[in-house]
């Protein structure tokens, strides 16, 4: 698929994700099967009142380009001007968000607010679009509760204001992320909207983007939760929308993409913060293995690399009949 002049292949989007989609998860994704991957979620205010922290978020490398960078906040100049220090950061996209449920992003205007706000949401958007030469897309929500249909009119209104294109996700913002994705409401932004539509919810086996876009009519589909822990399962998805169907990736294989991961943060961050960043990712990583609620105790405690990738390769070395890891690079 392509996004203004932007290819997006294969039609699969990593998620912005909090203090998830930075730059070694991103690109971990972006080598397993990702077509596009996204920042996580950028304050235009904070990079208006020069926050150190966020513009850290904004370091952008050739390696996973295509890289959509996702700016939030309800002042259209600020917003304008946040689009403009992500594109010379290296962003291929700029993404709108409107629709995170956080209630610190709601109470200031921003996010799922502008879903009941769409003047001011429509006005966002044209001014980011006015304002940057590359593709401006948005994602909001299937509406403010269950059964609010105002979300086809705001993606009307951001379509004919420069949206390219329009990712959903599909719960309301009531709901944030209980409940099933209600697929059908990806369906009727399809039929309400002439811009391509991503769709986002629940996609998290190997055969769930296929079966999204054959039902909804969408163009791609975004995951988010489904790859904390397991970036192959991107690779997985990719395969099937190929036509093809690719195993797991073995257990002692993803162990070593965690140490991979966490080498990774050190370089981004620095090790003091990395390793803090990087107990939560290795919780992950660990899901269903034996000894895992021992071993992820023990991870959580973790104040070192070298600490937390011994642990790893502990665990590798206890899996019965699997040997050493393989050997995994990014480059």
């Amino acid at each position: 698929m392509r996004i203004g002049n932007v290819v997006v292949d294969p039609p699969l989007i990593l998620a912005p994700m909090a203090r998830i989609t930075n730059w070694p998860f991103r690109l971990l994704c972006r080598r397993a099967g990702a077509g596009l991957v996204t920042s996580e979620l950028i304050s235009a205010n904070a990079l208006h009142f020069g926050s150190t922290k966020t513009h850290v978020l904004l370091r952008c490398y050739p390696e996973e380009q295509p890289l959509a960078v996702q700016i939030f906040g309800a002042d259209p100049t600020l917003m304008a001007d946040a689009a403009q220090v992500a594109v010379e950061a290296g962003a291929a996209i700029v993404d709108l968000n409107m629709g995170c449920p956080v209630p610190k992003v709601r109470r200031a205007g921003a996010g799922s607010a502008l879903l009941a706000n769409h003047p001011l949401a429509a006005q966002i958007c044209a001014r980011v679009a006015a304002a940057v030469s590359v593709p401006v897309t948005a994602k909001i929500r299937a509406g403010l509760r269950v059964g609010d249909d105002s979300y086809l009119e705001l993606g009307r209104r951001l379509a004919d204001s420069g949206a390219t294109a329009i990712t959903l996700h599909a719960r309301s913002a009531n709901q944030g992320y209980r409940s099933l994705a209600r697929w059908d409401t990806i369906a009727r932004l399809v039929a309400a909207v002439e811009v391509p539509v991503i769709g986002n919810g629940d996609v998290a086996a190997p055969g769930d983007p296929a079966r999204l876009m054959a039902e909804t009519g969408c163009v791609a589909a975004m995951v988010g939760r489904a790859a904390l822990g397991r970036p192959g399962i991107l690779a997985q998805m990719a395969a099937n929308l190929r036509g093809e169907e690719l195993p797991p990736w073995p257990r002692r294989f993803l162990l070593a993409v965690a140490i991979l991961h966490a080498q990774m943060l050190v370089e981004y961050l620095g090790e003091f913060r990395a390793v803090r960043e990087m107990r939560a990712q290795a919780v992950y990583y660990t899901r269903g293995l034996p000894g895992s609620a021992r071993v992820r105790e023990r991870l959580v405690h973790a104040t070192t690399l070298a600490e937390m990738s011994g642990i790893l390769r502990e665990l590798i070395a206890a899996l019965p009949g699997e040997g050493e890891p393989l050997a995994f690079s990014p480059a």
